[in-house]
């Protein structure tokens, strides 16, 4: 495994956008920023990925909604199990006073 890379985020958008213009191949941006190629085109991704998910704004595609969702049935079930566990311990009382 290789080392962290300590650029600073400034340095790698620039690099970054330079592999986008094609201004230089990214074997010479990569050897310019003293980066691997992999982690040159692995921040490219990332960038990508993170512009579009900020002009898709609220639209509802990605993880963040899905995990919304998750988590709201994961509250509904904790509930249902919360008033089950009472009407269980209801039941337990009564059926045990009428021995």
């Amino acid at each position: 495994m290789g080392k962290k890379s300590t650029l600073p985020g400034a340095q790698r958008r620039e690099a970054v956008l330079m592999l986008l213009r094609r201004e230089e191949p990214g074997a010479v941006l990569a050897r310019r920023f003293e980066v691997s190629e992999p982690t040159l085109y692995r921040w490219r991704d990332d960038f990508l990925r993170a512009g579009e998910a900020a002009l898709c704004g609220g639209c509802g595609s990605g993880p963040s909604r899905r995990l919304q969702e998750l988590e709201r049935e994961v509250a509904e079930r904790d509930r249902v199990i919360g008033e089950l566990t009472i009407a269980n311990r209801i039941l337990k009382k009564t059926s045990a006073g009428s021995y």
